[in-house]
Formats: structure tokens, sequence, C-alpha cells
């Protein structure tokens, strides 16, 4: 059986992640409680989701060998740039560790490999800041051909995100397009995109921010908006021409919406308060849960929206149990048959 291949081009980010009380005030210092080191980045988080959430967890609890299907299934080949400094090998590592390609990450000597510093807070939630160091040089001639995607194999969907240039996603965009390749796009962080852009998108995934930054008719949205009211949003970017769009509502779950008149919410899962640890790499989760059940059903020459909606909101929920991003993804059979 041929490989199912999803590509990712991408960011490839160290996180470097606080844990206090809360935000600290303009002008105030505060004493954190924790700080730990992470690789991730969009782009690395959601290549780790990709194959994770399409493959079962190869060791139990004490860390033995389990029956698995590595060679089997959905691979995950990822593009994109690390700096030569001590943070790019090991981000590279931790990547191969997860059974992703990374033979199309370049090591770029001079540069500092890209750094997120994020603040969590005792109930979650998250602040970040971000610099793209390395990622700045991929650029668009690498992928304007369709053998850049993927090192040279025909992806079955390709995942991108904003945390490189806009330049490049969008020549990584128009080479999809012109190849028949189906492309997911997360525009994170937010970044207003050409209309041409989403014309022909076959998934479009944002979260509330970016669905208000990027639309007209999210300008006035926010967290407390009714659930009902983001079909106003969904709708906007089906009429630029997107085939599928999800909007993730944090602990409201996600509005879905396609061009078949579809559409609806799933519910996020309940989570004791004190059970939530850490949301930031919720959405790349969700992203590249979402990714893998679109590959599994195309290839079974099927799509339901609402099911792979369903499963990505799941695999979410448990992500943010765990502090960290990369690390935090869980394997499928963690998300189909969770631990108490």
């Amino acid at each position: 059986m041929t490989p199912r291949v999803i590509a990712v081009v991408g960011g490839l980010v160290t996180d470097l992640i606080t844990i206090a009380e809360r935000i600290p005030d303009n002008g105030e210092t505060l004493v954190s409680k924790h700080f730990s080191r992470h690789p991730g980045g969009k782009g690395a988080n959601s290549a780790v989701a990709a194959y994770r959430l399409s493959h079962r967890k190869p060791t139990d609890a004490q860390g033995n060998d389990l029956p698995n299907d590595i060679e089997d299934g959905i691979q995950v080949r990822m593009t994109g740039a690390v700096g030569d400094d001590p943070f790019g090998t090991p981000l590279k590592k931790k990547l191969q560790e997860n059974h992703v390609d990374t033979s199309c990450i370049r090591s770029v000597p001079g540069k500092p490999t890209g750094v997120c510093v994020v603040v969590v807070t005792d109930n979650g939630e998250n602040r970040i800041l971000y610099n793209r160091g390395a990622n700045d040089d991929l650029q668009p001639n690498d992928v304007r051909e369709w053998e850049g995607l993927a090192g040279g194999d025909r992806p079955d969907l390709l995942i991108s995100q904003m945390e490189i240039q806009r330049e490049t996603v969008e020549q990584a965009l128009r080479t999809a397009l012109k190849e028949g390749i189906d492309v997911l796009l997360n525009p994170a962080p937010a970044s207003h995109l050409f209309d041409e852009n989403y014309q022909g998108l076959t998934h479009l995934v944002v979260n509330e921010t970016e669905a208000a930054t990027l639309s007209l008719a999210g300008k006035n949205m926010d967290a407390d908006t009714d659930v009902a009211e983001w079909g106003k949003v969904a709708a906007e970017f089906l009429e630029k021409g997107v085939r599928n769009v999800v909007i993730t509502l944090g602990a409201k779950g996600a509005y879905y919406s396609d061009d078949q008149g579809n559409s609806g919410h799933i519910a996020a899962e309940q989570i004791d308060r004190e059970r939530v640890k850490d949301t930031t790499g919720a959405g790349d989760t969700f992203v590249g849960a979402y990714g893998v059940e679109y590959v599994n059903q195309k290839c079974a020459g099927k799509w339901n929206i609402e099911q792979a909606v369903r499963f990505a909101c799941k695999a979410s929920a448990r992500t943010i149990q765990v502090v960290g991003a990369l690390e935090a993804i869980p394997w499928l059979d963690e998300v189909l048959d969770p631990p108490e």
C-alpha cells in the first residue's frame, strides 16, 4: 500500500515557557512558579500531531516497546529551517524521534532558531511573543514546485501556517492549487492574505482571534459572541472560495461550515478546571488531528466534516492537560481510549 503523506511547510520554534499565577501588569515584575524549554513551533507541532494521531503509542508506561504501525498509514514530511545554535539540532532530533521526516529542514549558518516566549497562567491561558529567526530563510523558490513541499513525495495534504514568510506560504498555496494538492491553511499568527489565496482552498482552520482579524463579519466578535454568529464569518470565507471552514472557540468547542451546506457546532469536552495545565498546543493539535481525519476519509472515498471536527476537539482536550506543546500532543490510542 502506498503511504499516505501529509506535508507540513511551516515554523520550527523553541518554546520558552514560564508559568505564573497571572499575567504581569504593565511595568510589573512577578516571580514565576516554573520555567521550561520545549521544542515546538506551529509547523513542528502540527507535524508531530499528524503522525501521533494516526499511530498508536509505541511504548507503554514503563517504556517498553509495543506493537506499532510505524511504517504503515500516514507519513509526515516537514519543510522548514532552524538556526545553527543550540536550539536547532535538538528540535530536529525531537521531530525524528516522532517519526517526522526532516530531510527538508535546513540548518542556517549565523541565524538563530525561531523562539516563542510563552507566559502561562494558573488557569492554563497563555500570552506569546514570537521571533521567527531562521524561519525567514525558507523562501518562495523553495516551494515553487510540488517536489519542494514534501521532499519529492506527492502529498495527500499540505498543512501550512503563518510562522514563516507570508510570500512563502502564498507560493506554497499556489503550487498546491496548480498541482491539485489539497491544502489546510491555519493562518496563525493572523496575517492578511489576498482573496486569491482563499480561492480553491480545501480547508481553513482559524481561532476566534484570527477569524475576527481576517474577516469583516468578525470585527465585533469576541469570546462572548454567541456560537451561531460565527456562521456569518464562515460564510464570508466560503464566498471567497474556501471549501471547508472551521473556527475553533476554545472552551466552547468549534464551529464548522462547508460548501455543501453542512454547518454546526461541536462542544468542547468538559474538563475539570484543575486538570487544564496549558492551552498552548491545543490549536496545533486540532490542526493535525483534523488533517489526519481528512486524509483517512479521503482515502476511504468519503468526507464528513463534523466527524473530523469532533475528533480534533477530542484530541485537543487531551493536549491541554499537559504542560508544553509538542510533548503534550496525544497518540491515537490516548484519544480513542483516554486514561482515567
